[in-house]
């Protein structure tokens, strides 16, 4: 995945203060948040993903807060984490902690 950092100077990304502002403005926290994670489908992208959300956010219930989904071709894996966000700052924690994730394709 390609990595920008808070300093990027590509033109396109925004400072975290700018991403906590457009969080704030567009969510309610504490709020339901989802973080949709799509990479290649291979041993331990599910589990990485899950350490990654739970190391910000506790652990997280299998069914219910964190579900998967493989694609039609079975090539990728489709990792939907919703949970109950305390702050805008956590999702940029969890964000942060998902684009470390080895073979994340796209992050939402």
């Amino acid at each position: 995945m390609d990595q920008h950092s808070e300093n990027c100077s590509c033109g396109k990304c925004m400072s975290g203060e700018e991403t906590l502002q457009l969080l704030e403005e567009h969510h309610e926290f504490p709020g339901s948040y989802m973080f949709k994670v799509i990479g290649f489908k291979g041993e331990g992208f599910f589990s990485a993903v899950r350490q990654a959300a739970e190391a910000v956010l506790g652990p997280l219930e299998e069914g219910s807060q964190l579900r998967s989904r493989p694609s039609s071709g079975d090539k990728y894996l489709a990792v939907t984490v919703e949970v109950e966000a305390d702050s805008a700052q956590q999702v940029l924690d969890v964000y942060a902690g998902l684009r470390k994730v080895e073979g994340v394709v796209v992050l939402v």
